[in-house]
This record gives structure tokens, sequence and C-alpha cells, in this order.
């Protein structure tokens, strides 16, 4: 085993906290209004499309992404899909206001960021990106250190097309 493996940081299959296969935990967190917010509540509603930011500024290949799903919002939506955007500040810090349909909550102390490997090489909250059937199993996993990033709105939903053809309990069967 590597030692990203071993410390967490596999975004692979299934070997570590924030690999696929796994479940996204349920998490409390805190709203820009202060007040409290749980990823619980879609459960068994919603597919979870959750974009997990550091606790800097956001950069620009995220900031491209956070307006790509602003803008595939509703086809998001039309496959049961949810965003969630959790960044690793407290709402006194967060300076920017937040132009986006979708919610934003915070991850104070960055434990959820810990738990899932949301952090760059040096252990510091970093971003990645966690897409979820509606019973929160993780399907995919991306980070900034993956080929496959940066990531679009389009390879988004078709994860959430992917998941909802793979979900027997979502979909009524063929006659």
């Amino acid at each position: 085993m590597s030692d990203d493996e071993d410390a967490g940081l596999d975004a692979g299959h299934g070997r570590s906290p924030g690999a696929t296969g796994r479940l996204f935990p349920d998490a409390k967190l805190v709203t820009p209004a202060s007040g409290l917010f749980s990823l619980d509540r879609y459960r068994p509603l919603r597919n979870l499309v959750v974009l997990m930011l550091g606790s800097g500024p956001i950069v620009a290949p995220t900031a491209r992404l956070l307006r790509q799903l602003a803008v595939a919002h509703v086809e998001i939506e039309a496959e049961d899909g949810q965003i969630v955007v959790i960044a690793a500040n407290t709402p006194a810090q967060w300076r920017a206001g937040w132009p986006y349909a979708f919610p934003l909550a915070f991850d104070v102390g960055a434990t959820l960021h810990r738990r899932m490997a949301a952090v760059d090489s040096a252990g510091r909250p970093d971003v990645a990106l966690f897409i979820t059937d509606r019973f929160r199993e993780i399907f995919a996993v991306l980070r900034p250190r993956d080929a496959r990033w940066p990531t679009s709105a389009r390879d988004v939903i078709e994860w959430l097309t992917f998941i909802n053809i793979q979900c027997p309990e979502c979909n009524p069967p063929e006659a």
C-alpha cells in the first residue's frame, strides 16, 4: 500500500474513507446565517454533488466548475441531483457573497474535510468533488491532483445519469 493510500488519500477503489464505494457521512454543518445544516435532509431523496472547498480563496478551475454547475443546475436537478458546497471556513471568515441557487455550508474546523481526505499533501483543507447516490454511497471522487481534474458539469451529469441507472429502488422495472 502506498503512503497516500495509507494516509486515506486514495481517490480510488474502496480502500479509504474518501474512496468510491464508501458512504459520505452525515455532517452537522453551519450555514452562512450561522444556522445548522445537515446532509441527512436529502437522504434518500436526492443524489448529492458535494463540492468541498479549501479554506483559502477559490482558485480558477474551481470557480469555473462552480459557474458550470450553476448553469447546469436545472439539468442536475432533473437527474435528482442536489449540489451542496462545503467550505472549510467559518461564516465570519467568508468574505464573498453566495450568488448560487445551491446551498453553501461551512465545515468549521475542517473535520469533514479531513475525514473525507479533502486535504492537500500537507494536510490542509483542499478542494474535492464527491458524487453520491441518494443513500450517500460515493460513486465518484475528484481532486485537483487527479488526472481527471478539472472536471465539468457535463461529467457530473453523466455520473448522475449512471447512478440513476444503477439504482433499482429508484426506477420502475421495465415491462
